[in-house]
């Protein structure tokens, strides 16, 4: 393994941002272009705001309801923070619909389940390797061709998949917006549904 001799540098300068992953066999090419770096920088920088917000959020609802041992005990294991703080605050949100009827958080209620929707369909974009969507596009035309009833309806084009800085691209959209929708349905859910 010849990292440092291979010649994959000065071939894939020409290929601008959108250079594949090569892995540590070809010299380690893996998440190495400028998109990759802002795509990560994003995706740690919302992480890292989210955590400071759980955290702020979460002091200052058992302040306001002088329960500040809960926090003082809990916060220190991770735990305590599905537990504790996640779950328990949910539990408002989770009821805005239930066998009952609704109740005023039944929009938030929504919109906290559209968001872990839209949140986790990034993962699916995130991560994206090599080839991985052209195989499964190629994979349903095959079998689209095979099929005596839909082999009735011919493309002119054959389907081709996004590449991996566009699907990074699409992930980072889903995973920033299914954020946000989901976290601003809780923090309102969860201090209405105490204090409202």
């Amino acid at each position: 393994l010849d990292a440092r001799g291979a010649k994959l540098m000065p071939d894939k300068k020409d290929f601008g941002y959108s250079f594949p992953c090569d892995g540590p066999g070809r010299g380690g090419t893996c998440d190495i272009s400028a998109w990759d770096a802002f795509y990560l920088a994003v995706f740690w920088m919302l992480n890292t705001i989210g955590w400071v917000t759980f955290y702020w959020h979460w002091k200052h609802i058992t302040l306001w309801q002088g329960n500040v041992s809960q926090f003082n005990e809990s916060s220190t294991y991770l735990m305590g923070w599905l537990r504790d703080y996640l779950w328990l605050n949910s539990s408002q949100l989770i009821n805005g619909y239930n066998p009952f009827g609704m109740n005023s958080l039944s929009v938030w209620a929504w919109m906290f389940l559209f968001g872990h929707l839209v949140w986790a369909t990034g993962f699916m974009f995130l991560i994206s390797w090599r080839g991985y969507w052209q195989e499964l596009i190629e994979t349903l035309a095959w079998a689209h061709e095979r099929t005596p009833l839909a082999n009735l309806i011919r493309w002119r084009d054959k389907p081709v998949a996004l590449s991996i800085v566009q699907a990074r691209l699409v992930g980072l959209a889903h995973f920033s917006v299914g954020y946000i929708f989901t976290y601003a349905a809780f923090l309102i859910a969860s201090t209405s549904g105490k204090f409202g």
